[in-house]
């Protein structure tokens, strides 16, 4: 063996030795064996310094060595042994870079040696523990952002449980407790104040409650049930009258269209736009809200200063109102009369037609076919006027009745054939007309068909045949001679 490498050899061992010592707790050296350690040094860089075969692993080098930087190295002891700027890590004997003190030199919680004692975070010895805060879930201790303390990075409650979301926010062991009820999305009508509730991590759904409908408002109750800002406009009218504080309350009371209309029950009258016609026969009333003395009824007893001319100086009105017997002995000019007292007019024949068969064409309320009993007929009937609404099956489903039988009904036209006369919508219970009964139609020559039919009905009980079925001169009255009042709508 060369002197050198028995130099190296010795070397070795005695290092070695020493390492074992001191890991056995044996005594430190003394200073001079610090020089020696200098000079050991000195002699290891003779021997190669830290020299030696090429190498992967610690594996790859003879006892006493490790693999660093692809060459076998010596362990260290001290950190004389070490290249300048590291230092020997004790604990694994290899030399490792220096340990610069940072945090000045106080351990902070940052995963580095501060101190450069070898140890790391030590002053935190709860990192990595379960930690919960305020009885929320689990977490651990960590480091604050900081470094100054450990803090849990667990849930942290929160100041309520508000949200509907089905967590406990504020780790009080109840969940969304503190989550107030929220309006629903529907505010108008019924609907007003609907409010929904949290449940189970959810919005229960908005109970509108009884009165809700969803679109649809067909109830007549001046009530808003599908929550539209409308009112009623699904509903079908219903016939009753406006009557009493409904009068004059500023609504739609029974859903025909009409804000307070006067003088009882009025329709409208189907594509004939923006008209209303008296849903019963009228009978004329002292008052104009359809109460005091009423006329006509079983006498001509109006008063003289209402008479069935021209001139008049009392006023009296038309009332439209069901189980009532329409008022007779009404001449063209007080029928006219009675419905401009209660701000309406009198129906034009054309108007009359398309309520009594809702624009149909039929020649009687309930159909094409005349069929006996079905209204106050003169083939069946009593021969005397009955309440209005006394057949109900007189209509047409319109809300409209007697339009045919009972009274025989004045209208505002003028008569074709013999101008300057009036001329009365209808058949009444007194003018037989052979089989066909009351229907629809008046007979006036001057319409088309008319004077044709009328020729085949010469051997029944009609009159006026030659001057014009049914037009009379304005002033004349009869018990069968009635009439109903229109209105043009807003």
């Amino acid at each position: 063996m060369a002197k050198g490498s028995i130099w190296c050899l010795v070397s070795g061992v005695w290092r070695r030795s020493k390492r074992v010592r001191e890991r056995r707790g044996a005594a430190q050296p003394k200073a001079g064996f610090l020089v020696s350690g200098v000079w050991l040094g000195a002699v290891l860089a003779a021997c190669g310094g830290g020299g030696g075969p090429e190498c992967a692993a610690d594996a790859d080098c003879p006892v006493g060595r490790y693999c660093g930087a692809g060459a076998c190295t010596y362990d260290c002891v001290f950190d004389a042994e070490c290249p300048q700027g590291q230092r020997c890590d004790a604990a694994r004997g290899r030399c490792t870079a220096a340990c610069q003190q940072t945090h000045g030199g106080v351990e902070a919680c940052d995963a580095l040696d501060n101190d450069c004692d070898g140890l790391t975070d030590e002053a935190f010895p709860r990192l990595g523990t379960t930690c919960r805060n305020a009885g929320c879930a689990a977490g651990a201790w960590v480091c604050s952002a900081d470094g100054e303390r450990e803090e849990c990075d667990g849930p942290v409650p929160a100041q309520d449980d508000a949200t509907c979301n089905g967590l406990d926010e504020d780790c009080d062991g109840a969940t969304d407790e503190d989550a107030l009820a929220q309006p629903c999305p529907l505010q108008l009508g019924v609907c007003a104040g609907a409010s929904t509730a949290c449940q189970d991590g959810g919005w229960l759904p908005c109970d509108y409650g009884l009165q809700y409908v969803a679109d649809r408002d067909a109830r007549c109750d001046q009530l808003d049930e599908d929550c539209d800002g409308a009112t009623d406009e699904d509903a079908t009218f219903v016939l009753q009258p406006e009557a009493g504080a409904q009068a004059s309350d500023g609504l739609d009371n029974n859903c025909n269209g009409l804000v307070d209309e006067p003088g009882g029950v009025m329709v409208p009258i189907l594509n004939y736009p923006n008209t209303w016609i008296d849903a019963y026969e009228l009978t004329v009333f002292e008052n104009p809200d359809c109460t005091g003395a009423r006329y006509g009824q079983a006498s001509n007893d109006y008063p003289a200063t209402w008479p069935a001319g021209l001139d008049a100086t009392t006023t009296l009105y038309a009332c439209s109102l069901s189980g009532l017997v329409p008022s007779g002995y009404l001449s063209w000019y007080r029928a006219l009369r009675a419905c401009q007292a209660q701000g309406k007019r009198m129906c034009s024949r054309e108007m009359f037609l398309r309520a009594c068969s809702n624009g149909m064409s039929m020649y009687f309320p309930y159909g094409f076919n005349f069929a006996e009993g079905q209204c106050n007929d003169p083939v069946v009937g009593p021969l005397h006027a009955t309440a209005a609404g006394s057949y109900p099956a007189c209509s047409v489903g319109n809300g409209t009745f007697d339009m045919s039988g009972n009274l025989a009904e004045w209208v505002s036209d003028d008569s074709v054939s013999s101008p300057g006369q009036g001329v009365l919508a209808s058949w009444s219970f007194d003018r037989r007309i052979c089989f066909e009964g009351a229907s629809c139609y008046t007979a006036d020559p001057g319409y088309a068909g008319d004077l044709e039919y009328l020729i085949r009905l010469l051997d029944c009980n009609v009159e006026n045949t030659v001057l014009g079925l049914d037009s009379y001169p304005r002033e004349t009255v009869r018990l069968s001679f009635g009439a109903r009042c229109c209105l043009d709508g807003p």
